[in-house]
C-alpha cells in the first residue's frame, strides 16, 4: 500500500487534472450524445485534453509522427474488425439471444466512439505536434547560425 502511495506521489498534479478534465468532458458528452454535434465538439475536447496530458513531454517529431500513424493503423484495424466481426454476428445472432446482441451493440458503440472521437483528433494533434517542433527546431537552428555568424 506504501508503494502505491509513494507511486502516486511522483505523479504531477497537473496529470491528475487533466485527466480528471478528461473524464468530465467524456461524461458531459455521453449525456449530450455522441450523436449530435455539440456531443461530438465536446468528446473532441476531452480527447484533445488526454492528447495533452500523454504527449506533453515529447520533444522530438517522431513521436508525433507515430501518433499519427498509430492512429491510422488503429483505425483501419478497428474499421475492419468491426465490418468482419460485428456485422456478421449481428446477423447470424439476429434476435436469438438478448444478451448477445445487447453486447454487440456496446461493442459497435465503443469502437464507432473511438473510431469518431479519437482517431481524427489524434491525427490532427500529431500533425500539429510534429509542424510546431519542427518550426521550433527550424528557428533555433536559425539563431544558431545566425549567432556563429556574429
Amino acid at each position: 500500500m506504501k508503494r502505491i502511495l509513494t507511486t502516486l506521489k511522483r505523479i504531477p498534479v497537473l496529470s491528475y487534472v487533466l485527466v480528471g478534465i478528461f473524464i468530465i468532458l467524456m461524461i458531459i458528452a455521453s449525456i449530450i450524445g455522441i450523436d449530435s454535434d455539440r456531443g461530438v465538439l465536446v468528446g473532441w475536447l476531452g480527447v484533445i485534453i488526454l492528447l495533452t496530458e500523454i504527449t506533453r513531454r515529447w520533444r522530438k517529431e517522431w513521436h508525433f509522427l507515430l501518433l499519427i500513424v498509430g492512429a491510422i493503423v488503429l483505425s483501419i484495424f478497428l474499421s475492419f474488425l468491426h465490418e468482419v466481426v460485428v456485422y456478421p454476428l449481428v446477423e447470424k445472432i439476429g434476435g436469438a439471444s438478448a444478451l448477445q446482441s445487447q453486447g454487440l451493440e456496446i461493442f459497435h458503440a465503443i469502437i464507432k466512439n473511438i473510431l469518431v472521437l479519437v482517431t481524427p483528433m489524434a491525427i490532427i494533434y500529431g500533425i500539429i505536434g510534429a509542424i510546431t517542433l519542427f518550426i521550433v527546431r527550424l528557428i533555433l537552428l536559425c539563431r544558431k547560425k545566425s549567432s556563429e555568424k556574429a
